[in-house]
């Protein structure tokens, strides 16, 4: 193998390697999201929402319901770390309030309080 070569294929190594941790890097642009189906109304915040299928997307701990491409809710939430990574998606509900959505193949939950929110 010639210098040139060897050299270059250095150098390409070195930059790969480098440019790992800023791929990795989160983004303040990523969101998680996740579909969720509610089988009766539920409070989100001060917002009650109807039984349906809402899209939930989550970004700089705000969560946004979204029905038919509509946000219909917003609500301040925080992630929780599981133990191990959640098996389905599953809502808990306490005396009609929204209270956690573990999210499948996740091991973040999203963790609403009974403080303020907004509905659009």
């Amino acid at each position: 193998m010639s210098r040139r070569v060897l050299q270059f294929s250095l150098a390409v190594a070195v930059l790969s390697v480098m440019s790992i941790p800023v791929l990795a890097r989160p983004s303040s642009k990523d969101s998680l999201s996740t579909t969720i189906s509610l089988v009766t109304a539920v409070n989100v915040g001060n917002k009650m929402i109807e039984p349906g299928e809402y899209k939930v997307v989550v970004q700089d701990n705000s969560a946004k319901f979204e029905k038919d491409g509509k946000v219909v809710a917003e609500a301040p939430c925080t992630l929780k770390t599981l133990p191990t990574k959640a098996h389905e998606t599953a809502v808990s509900v306490d005396h009609d309030k929204l209270t956690e959505i573990q999210i499948s193949g996740k091991t973040q939950a999203l963790e609403f309080s009974s403080g303020a929110a907004s509905g659009n």
